[in-house]
């Protein structure tokens, strides 16, 4: 007994020893092995490895207390070479237990060596990775400053061009205002001439109907004289010798033509008077007012149209510029020149002042075809006064070959007196 408690007692020694040794062993090893990693990954694989050691020493421990249990319960006697190859076959076994540990300890060991190998590499790839984000970062935000400076030049060169868009646009505002009085002022200057001659033409139709009255009174007149002759050369022939009642139809004969002398020479002198201010009309006046008219209409409607043309261009530039401001912003028109779903109100007030200046345009060109159809009636009182000319010329032709008519009469009449 005293032999088979020796042995178990230097067995379990013999256990202990290596466990301590494989203690102190793998000790130094995970030691900084878990200071490095201070994960819950490591602590997990180290309770792994050391979970089967634990259990085999308990094992072991148990065996041998149940050795020492069974020995001292066995009081009765046994042979020592029995009990010796029982305790030697035990302790074989125990020591091939123990082996199998210790490979199976090498294998944990090698094991957390790979996992540690690999956890390594992990840093060193996280870590050139964080470096490579933070040098992307680094670029990112030196572009971003960059893109902010552009962002920011090009919103300064918008807002001076948008000024600038705006002054032209109220330039030509001004200038559309003026040109629109201008063209005010001029429509009613010509409403003012037409009128004015719409009344010399109404005189002037006055005037011929009054000279068609006296033509006719004088037909009228001669044609009474001669029919009065006629009959007058007709009776003397068949009354020659009543002296004395032809000498009395004689006397009275001679004062009928006195008294038609008399009031031929009367409208000699009428006629002459009115002679001397239609030429004074033609003249001095009426184609003098004409004429400048015509010119000034002339100069008129050049100047307008010349001025009509800028305005348009200048019009039509603007329109560009703000086109040009609007698609430099990134319109026309894109979502990106939108905040929260609606236009700025710098681009609200270009588009206000566009329609103001498209509104303009349209009033100008109104005034335009206005300015057009006074100048065709315009035309149409020229062809009229050149038609009533006419008139008066035929008039005139027709007054003379009265005049020659009445001095031929005249000539007859002192002829017979004679």
């Amino acid at each position: 007994m005293a032999l088979v408690s020796n042995i178990c007692s230097t067995f379990c020694l013999t256990v202990a020893a290596a466990a301590t040794a494989q203690a102190v062993m793998d000790g130094p090893r995970l030691a900084p092995v878990m200071e490095e990693a201070g994960e819950p990954t490591d602590d997990h694989s180290s309770d792994k490895t050391a979970k089967p050691e634990m259990k085999e020493l308990t094992a072991v421990e148990k065996e041998v207390e149940e050795i020492k249990a069974n020995s001292k319960k066995d009081e009765k006697p046994a042979s020592d070479n029995q009990e010796l190859e029982d305790l030697k076959s035990q302790v074989l076994q125990l020591l091939v237990e123990l082996e199998e540990a210790r490979e199976l300890s090498q294998k944990h060991e090698e094991s957390f060596q790979e996992l540690q190998g690999l956890l390594e590499d992990e840093r060193m790839a996280s870590a050139q990775q964080a470096e490579s984000f933070t040098k992307q970062i680094q670029r990112l935000q030196a572009q971003l400053r960059s893109v902010q400076e552009e962002m920011d030049s090009l919103e300064e060169e918008k807002n001076s061009e948008l000024a600038e868009a705006q002054q032209e646009l109220r330039t030509a505002q001004e200038e559309v205002l003026v040109l629109q009085q201008a063209a005010e002022e001029a429509a009613a200057e010509r409403e003012n001439d037409i009128a004015s001659l719409q009344e010399e033409l109404c005189r002037l139709r006055a005037e011929l109907q009054r000279l068609h009255a006296t033509r006719q009174e004088y037909e009228l007149e001669i044609t009474s004289l001669r029919a009065e002759i006629r009959m007058k050369s007709q009776g003397s022939g068949q009354n020659k010798d009543n002296g004395n009642p032809l000498q009395a139809e004689q006397q009275t004969v001679k004062e009928e033509c006195q008294s038609l002398k008399a009031e031929c020479q009367s409208l000699k002198e009428e006629n002459q008077q009115l002679l001397e201010k239609i030429q004074w009309l033609t003249e001095q006046g009426t184609n003098d007012f004409y004429l400048t008219l015509k010119e000034d209409d002339l100069n008129n409607e050049g100047e307008f149209i010349s001025t009509g043309e800028e305005s348009t261009t200048r019009c039509k530039l603007v329109d560009a510029s703000v086109q040009k401001n609007v698609s430099f912003d990134g319109k026309p028109l894109t979502p990106t020149g939108r905040s929260g779903g609606g236009f700025s109100p710098a681009f609200s007030e270009v588009f206000s002042l566009r329609d103001q200046l498209k509104q303009t345009e349209e009033k100008a060109l109104q005034v335009q075809r206005e300015y057009e159809t006074l100048l065709a009636e315009l035309h149409e009182l020229q062809d009229k006064y050149n038609k009533s000319q006419n008139e008066r010329s035929e008039m005139e032709k027709e007054l003379q070959e009265c005049r020659e008519q009445m001095q031929s009469l005249t000539g007859k009449d002192g002829k017979l007196h004679c």
